[in-house]
């Protein structure tokens, strides 16, 4: 009978906690000519990168990609993704998804959501009705003597935020959190072991993405400018199977063969006048695509200039990543019109990789598309959330729900027990206690595990932290305490729970020192009660977390 109701227990206990854990955190960065993913794993020592992957967008024979051909391709990608185990951080992007750095009135936390509400439209270039907004407060900061606040806003229209959410519920996907590529990028900027990061430029297929960090931090993570640039790598394949007319008469490459030149032969550094596969020469690639790279170089030097007068910090290098940066030349072109050191990225340094995937990554040459996939999951969803308010509101409620039913069926158990207990025959009341404390000795960790998970339930919902104290509340109590209550109101912690043992006073005055030099401050006995009967004394303890 034992083993038969511990069975039971341990499997309940086990299913309950589970709807509480993640085991695999996925970045996902759907862009608008692939599906980027990386996903990692939970260890002792951090997160490790487990799987990655890129799925081209292929679109339908005359037509743009739609959301069809870019499901088919996220579908494929999740190929071997536990999707029910896993937790979705997705980057998003528009061209009205923006992140701005701002600085803000000392307030009251509660004040702020409005307050940037009112001025928003002082940040962004673009009406902000229609959009989700959030924020991350980044610290304090003073101005002549002012204490002010350092908030870093952004923004999405809702019709991309929906787009968005149809994509996913057809994968069957219910993503955790919408972050934009560019705050997806500073995450990964956070990992990089080196002292200085000044800028990141991210090239996509429609438009870039131009982002400033400081590099106050030591580490150059802290992000304090970001703006889209209207050139990007689908107009240097656009200028490149433009129709060009030779000696030899009408030529026009195909968008295949722009890519492949792109990468291999890309800016042209050789002889002028060398023929390319017998059918476009180096002089012609170079005219054909200066007038996308002096726009871009254009472009970025605006935000320097615009950046220099905010700021006193110097820009000194920029690194290049996504799919536009495949270009060969680029980063010595770059480097010779604007004066400073630029690289490509290595979205992989800093960040715990299992071999067989780096293996791929690098096989496959896709590692600098992935930064804003990468950023997205080593953000664990923590942070800005451009999720509607309507949808966080129904994941807590969802995870209440939950709660209320875990804690019902433990209480459920728990009456069961105590059923059983009260039909023991009293004819053989020693005998069958006897039996009966070796069966509770066995059950004991896994009675205690449940307690402190039920009671944790109830507040974790609404205090994610609290998760961790009651895992030290489970080490700590002592073989002869059995906790029966635990309840807070305003912070206030009551313990409840009876001795079993013929020392109490010793016993319980261990436990208070032991609380003491955990986390529980001002611990203080309320009452105590012996139990003839039941050879117990009953305690209440009153105390409060740090």
């Amino acid at each position: 009978m034992t083993m038969k109701w511990q069975e039971k227990f341990n499997l309940m206990f086990a299913q309950t906690k589970s709807i509480f854990t993640k085991d695999f955190i996925v970045g996902l960065d759907i862009g608008s000519s692939s599906v980027k993913l990386a996903q990692f794993i939970k260890k002792d020592d951090g997160l490790h990168l487990i799987k990655a992957g890129l799925e081209e967008i292929i679109p339908t024979e005359g037509k743009e990609s739609g959301e069809k051909e870019t499901l088919f391709a996220l579908q494929k990608l999740l190929t071997g993704v536990n999707i029910k185990k896993s937790k979705f951080i997705v980057s998003i992007n528009c061209s009205k998804t923006a992140l701005k750095n701002v600085i803000l009135p000392y307030m009251p936390k509660a004040d702020l959501k409005e307050a940037i509400e009112l001025a928003a439209k002082n940040y962004f270039p673009f009406p902000l009705s229609g959009a989700v907004l959030d924020f991350e407060i980044l610290g304090d900061v003073w101005e002549k003597g002012v204490r002010k606040y350092e908030v870093l806003v952004a923004t999405s229209p809702k019709k991309t935020i929906e787009k968005y959410l149809s994509l996913l519920a057809k994968a069957k996907i219910k993503p955790a959190s919408f972050i934009p590529v560019s705050y997806a990028c500073s995450k990964l900027m956070g990992a990089f072991p080196r002292e200085k990061v000044n800028c990141l430029l991210d090239i996509g297929a429609c438009f870039s993405e131009l982002i400033i960090f400081s590099s106050q931090s030591g580490k150059g993570k802290d992000l304090i400018f970001q703006r889209k640039i209207p050139v990007a790598g689908g107009d240097f394949t656009k200028a490149m199977t433009t129709g060009l007319v030779s000696d030899k008469g009408r030529l026009q490459l195909s968008p295949a063969e722009a890519e492949r030149i792109k990468r291999e032969i890309g800016i042209p550094a050789g002889p002028a006048g060398e023929m390319i596969e017998e059918k476009i020469s180096t002089t012609q690639i170079s005219a054909i695509l200066r007038s996308p790279l002096d726009q871009l170089v254009s472009e970025i030097d605006r935000c320097f200039d615009y950046y220099r007068e905010q700021s006193t910090e110097a820009i000194n290098s920029l690194i290049l990543s996504g799919g536009g940066a495949h270009l060969r030349g680029l980063a010595d072109f770059l480097h010779q019109e604007l004066g400073v050191e630029v690289s490509c990225l290595e979205p992989l340094e800093g960040i715990k990789v299992e071999s067989r995937v780096g293996d791929y990554i690098k096989g496959n040459n896709f590692s600098l598309q992935l930064a804003p996939a990468l950023g997205g999951a080593l953000s664990k969803g923590k942070g800005i959330n451009l999720l509607p308010p309507e949808i966080k509101q129904e994941t807590k409620h969802k995870v209440k729900r939950t709660t209320f039913a875990a804690t019902t069926a433990v209480v459920i158990l728990t009456l069961v027990f105590l059923y059983i207990g009260m039909r023991i025959s009293l004819n053989n009341f020693q005998k069958r206690i006897s039996t009966a404390k070796h069966g509770f000795l066995s059950l004991r960790h896994y009675v205690k595990d449940a307690q402190v998970f039920s009671l944790a339930n109830k507040i974790l919902a609404d205090e994610p932290y609290w998760e961790d104290v009651f895992k030290s509340l489970s080490n700590i109590i002592p073989d002869d305490i059995y906790l029966t209550e635990l309840s807070m109101k305003d912070k206030a912690i009551k313990l409840r729970g009876i001795i079993v043992s013929n020392a109490s006073g010793e016993s319980l005055s261990k436990f208070i020192f032991i609380l003491e030099k955990d986390v529980f401050k001002g611990v203080k006995l309320v009452t105590t009660r012996q139990i003839k009967e039941k050879e117990t004394n009953e305690f209440e303890l009153s105390c409060w977390i740090d």
